[in-house]
């Protein structure tokens, strides 16, 4: 039974047949797969290692009609376009498989037109709250091998295929990625990379499209910069001293200050102002608070401010005062056993006439 081409089957039954016999089929197509641009021309050649009687090419675009005497056809398209061609190389034998066909492995690619990042619902974030980011990947096809990766600062985070959609025309998709932030992702950059890996046959070349960065706003309570408690040891002869305190924190925090009881009056007017440097001049020991504030929380940091031994001007009146008090005691002292000391000498001479009668 002759047949000029397989689209001009008749019966299903001839169809599955040659479908059956492919395996045995001694026809070769060589690339085996190839992939496609879409727009670009493509080319490949049937090879058959028997005689035939006729062999062609079935396809939607580029179709040959089946000839006789060639042992080689090559279908060839300037620019396809067709996202459903399938071309189909076949050919028939005296003996058999009679009658058998080929398929080309054909993938018809197009890059993305566009790719973006955005954040749902958008706008500033809050920390410890999670939050999607979303990718827009618009009109890329197959999206079958497309791979799209979330990047922090350059750094992978999470990677998405679609290998279980078949749709061969272009797609629109936008993945999510669910993230919780923190302050320290305070105008951090996120990107999403979109990426065909059409496998072999395919550019060898990435064929990867990058979204702009998004830069993410962190709504977060102040952190501060340095430790909660600071010991400060002010040194002999250092006249003032600067307390250093720092937080970051969105909204930008408010500084107050709490001061020792006793600080003097016009040192006293700097900490109600409030501010990140204060100025002690001169220097007053004790401990001091700084709270950091802003709509998300408060953060506190103590200073300890103490005296290098010998600076203190208290502990020097002190150890005066306790000397002159304790040279006074002595010489207090000293009076008391001279006087005690001179009366004993006056009662002396009364007695010694009758120590001298009593021997004689």
């Amino acid at each position: 039974m002759d047949w000029t081409a397989p689209r001009h089957c008749a019966f299903m039954a001839l169809c599955l047949l040659r479908t059956a016999a492919a395996a045995d089929c001694p026809i070769e197509i060589n690339p085996e797969r190839v992939v496609v641009k879409y727009g670009d021309p493509v080319s490949a050649n049937c090879t058959v290692t028997r005689t035939t009687r006729g062999m062609g090419w079935e396809a939607s675009v580029g179709s040959i009609d089946m000839q006789t005497g060639p042992q080689s056809l090559v279908w060839s398209v300037s620019s396809l376009t067709d996202w459903n061609v399938e071309p189909k190389c076949y050919a028939n034998f005296d003996t058999e498989p009679k009658q058998c066909l080929k398929k080309l492995n054909i993938s018809l690619y197009k890059y993305p037109d566009s790719v973006s990042i955005s954040n749902s619902p958008g706008g500033a974030m809050e920390e410890g709250r999670p939050y999607r980011l979303q990718c827009d990947v618009h009109r890329v096809a197959p999206v079958q091998y497309l791979s799209v990766s979330w990047y922090r600062f350059g750094v992978l985070l999470y990677n998405e295929t679609f290998s279980e959609d078949t749709t061969r025309t272009p797609v629109d998709v936008s993945p999510t990625f669910l993230i919780t932030l923190s302050h320290t992702d305070n105008k951090a950059q996120y990107m999403c990379v979109a990426e065909l890996r059409l496998g072999p046959g395919g550019p060898p070349q990435k064929l990867t499209k990058i979204s702009d960065p998004l830069v993410t706003t962190v709504l977060y309570k102040p952190v501060l910069k340095d430790p909660h408690v600071e010991h400060v040891l002010v040194k002999h002869g250092v006249e003032d001293e600067y307390l250093t305190c720092s937080a970051s924190g969105n909204p930008a925090p408010r500084y107050e200050w709490k001061f020792p009881p006793g600080l003097p009056n016009d040192q006293q007017s700097q900490f109600k102002k409030g501010g990140v440097l204060m100025h002690l001049s001169p220097v007053f020991p004790g401990e001091y608070v700084c709270n950091a504030t802003n709509s998300y929380g408060t953060v506190s940091k103590t200073f300890v401010v103490s005296l290098e031994e010998g600076r203190s001007r208290t502990t020097f009146w002190a150890i005066l005062v306790t000397g002159i008090a304790l040279a006074a005691l002595l010489l207090i002292g000293y009076v008391i056993l001279k006087r005690r000391a001179g009366s004993m000498d006056q009662e002396r001479p009364s007695r010694l006439p009758a120590q001298v009668m009593t021997r004689r």
